[in-house]
């Protein structure tokens, strides 16, 4: 018999049968992904006992409305290098059951976003899905159209908008409504916005607070974000049955030009209704859940409830993997509960979100909006119970389970999200990281304590035969997490690299949350190949971030970019006059810490710089040379100018591909 593990919806194998596939290492297969051992085959076969796979509702939601198909003809940017390609997607199809590498469950979500192209939602309300990792919606207005969100990058946007055209009328863009603070929702804004009759003052309608979120959430930790960012939608990995097959929200991340244009209007009541283009919307606005900044909002001419990315087709995330704030896990319920009390009483035909297909029938919204509510806030309920009870994170992470009512809806499956890691968000959230056990006051660090974890087990080459015998065990999550200090001890151990990215791959091919998936399999390419180029679009840090971001914003990501051991005993003063901004900053170095304040100035400055804000950004950023800047005209220095060139000298450029699972 098969034997329930401590992870919920996966299965140990006995020794016996495990046995039918044992480990090998040959140089041949060395940097290539492996087959699904037989562990990995028994345990994806289980989930569809665990499952109820004949139910389609959700497939017939997802095809509902069809039109037209994308333009499979790839979208290339100006450089003619291609930003997507839905082609790559093609192996996903509705007919075919999952690999062995890939969970049945993860595969059936996979099958669901690939359904692509035109679709209609109701008459006037139109969406273009799969075109990105997130969905363009139109409203057709009363002298154009009213666009919800605006995908990742203009090249997505600029398509998804010509699919529209080739099948309804040509209507200019009358304004562009965007639901929160995430750049998958904005990034192609100039995309949609050329189609407007005045692209440069077409209607913006935001949130409260989402200039100052969408500027800010990625720009201090930008480059590792985006680093981890590779990991979390596998932008490295190759779309197939053993690489990348779903971002679990949705399909791939574009790899486009990323765009924005400042807004033009905040809905800042927590209930504010709007006229747009003749159409009425009843917008809700839902701080501090999935994003800072982000709102709900019901068009009443269509009877269309818009619930951003607060509710969809997953469990979604109270942490992110790639990093970021941990969310307020009530402050999600309490959204979702204002929705139902709020729109509970107009007449709802249809809910459309953020990302995947839309839900039909007020009644089925209703069941989707409160069952995900009672979805979080059990996990939130929960894990404070268990930790009052003295249980760490990492013990209530295994313990806890969600009731049958809630775990069975297709809709709270773990493809982006999981209960595992969104419980040690919850906890993280109120506790901290610390588990209140001394031990783990101050630990070594990874390096050092790798070296120390692999002298105390008998060297490595015991710990790798053990680990080998537990990896033909299928013990695949401690072969991981055993073979992880022989690495960071010696990452010249190729037989323990190559082991620990057999098991990160077994890990992977079972795991029903694309992001774990994806972390797994990109770890198990790095560990065998290193680290690659990265794709994607590399974070928000370009010159449309730079023309739009607050300068005390930009002052305090230069700060933490100062190399606090190299700046020990400089003590510096700058003015710095802005010609564009029409004020001046004073900023000083001192104890190794970069301070300023605008509209003041040091009585003896080492420099004054008279400067425009983007090339002060772009020189302080390593982007242009201070000297070739001032030769062009566009800086204008007095005082000492080595005094400043020593200042730059002192900041960090950061590396993009910094290593993950080595040293």
């Amino acid at each position: 018999m098969l034997k329930k593990s401590l992870i919920k919806g996966t299965l140990t194998v006995p020794i016996a049968l495990s046995l039918l596939v044992s480990p090998t290492f040959t140089k041949a297969e060395s940097n290539k992904p492996m087959p699904a051992s037989s562990t990995t085959i028994l345990a994806n076969k289980a989930v569809y006992d665990e499952l109820n796979f004949s139910d389609v509702l959700d497939f017939e939601n997802a095809h509902k409305g069809f039109i037209a198909p994308l333009n499979m003809s790839p979208i290339k940017n100006a450089k003619g290098s291609v930003v997507w390609d839905s082609n790559q997607y093609s192996f996903i199809k509705q007919d075919i059951t999952a690999a062995h590498t890939v969970n049945p469950s993860l595969w059936r979500q996979a099958q669901l976003q690939n359904i692509s192209g035109l679709f209609k939602v109701v008459d006037g309300v139109y969406q273009v899905r799969g075109q990105d990792l997130s969905v363009l919606t139109i409203v057709e207005g009363k002298t154009g159209l009213i666009i919800l969100d605006a995908l990742s990058n203009i090249e997505t946007a600029k398509a998804a908008m010509e699919l529209y055209f080739e099948h309804r009328p040509k209507k200019p863009v009358s304004a562009i409504v965007i639901s929160h603070s995430h750049v998958d929702h904005f990034g192609g804004i100039k995309g949609v916005a050329e189609f407007a009759a005045d692209p440069a003052n077409v209607p913006i309608i935001v949130p409260t607070g989402f200039n100052e979120e969408a500027l800010s959430e990625n720009i201090l930790l930008g480059t590792i974000m985006s680093r981890r960012a590779g990991y979390m939608f596998g932008n490295l990995l190759p779309a197939n049955e053993k690489g990348f097959v779903t971002s679990g929200i949705g399909p791939g991340l574009s790899n486009g030009t990323f765009s924005y244009m400042p807004p033009t209007e905040e809905v800042k009541e927590d209930v504010q209704t709007m006229e747009i283009d003749g159409i009425t919307f009843k917008f809700l606005l839902t701080p501090h859940t999935e994003a800072p900044a982000e709102m709900h909002y019901y068009i009443h001419d269509y009877k269309t409830l818009v619930v951003a990315e607060n509710t969809g087709h997953t469990l979604h995330n109270i942490y992110t993997l790639r990093g970021a704030k941990t969310r307020d896990t009530l402050k999600w319920v309490e959204a979702l509960e204002q929705t139902v009390d709020l729109y509970g009483n107009e007449e709802v035909d249809v809910m459309v979100t953020a990302h995947s297909w839309p839900i039909w029938g007020k009644a089925q919204v209703l069941d989707q909006l409160k069952s995900q509510r009672d979805l979080y806030k059990y996990i939130h309920d929960q894990t404070i119970r268990l930790a009052n009870l003295g249980y760490t994170a990492d013990e209530i992470a295994e313990k806890i389970q969600l009731p049958e009512s809630l775990d069975k809806v297709w809709a709270n499956r773990g493809y982006y999200g999981t209960l595992k890691h969104n419980v040690k968000a919850v906890y993280n959230y109120y506790l901290g990281y610390f588990s209140g056990n001394p031990s783990d006051l101050d630990p070594l660090a990874q390096e050092e304590a790798g070296a120390k974890y692999v002298q105390y087990m008998g060297g490595e080459k015991n710990v790798l035969k053990q680990a080998k015998q537990d990896y033909t065990k299928g013990e695949y999550r401690w072969v991981a997490q055993v073979l992880k200090h022989v690495v960071m001890a010696n990452p010249n151990n190729k037989q323990a690299k190559d082991l620990l990215a057999k098991a990160y791959e077994q890990l992977g091919y079972t795991a029903e949350s694309s992001v774990w998936r994806n972390f797994y399999l990109t770890g198990a390419q790095e560990l065998r190949n290193g680290v690659a180029d990265s794709k994607g679009s590399g974070g928000m840090m370009n010159l449309d971030t730079l023309l739009n971001m607050p300068m005390d914003d930009f002052l305090n990501f230069l700060s933490i970019k100062l190399n606090g051991t190299k700046a020990e005993n400089k003590n510096l003063a700058f003015n710095v006059k802005f010609t564009d901004l029409n004020t001046n900053y004073m900023i000083t170095l001192g104890n190794s810490v970069v301070n300023y304040k605008e509209g003041k100035s040091a009585s003896e400055p080492n420099t004054t710089i008279t400067i425009d804000k983007v090339s002060f950004y772009l020189i302080t950023l390593g982007r242009e040379d201070l000297d070739k800047m001032a030769a062009a005209g566009k800086v204008s220095i007095s005082g000492d100018k080595d005094s400043f060139k020593e200042f730059l000298s002192l900041l960090d450029q950061f590396n993009p591909k910094v290593n993950i699972v080595t040293p």
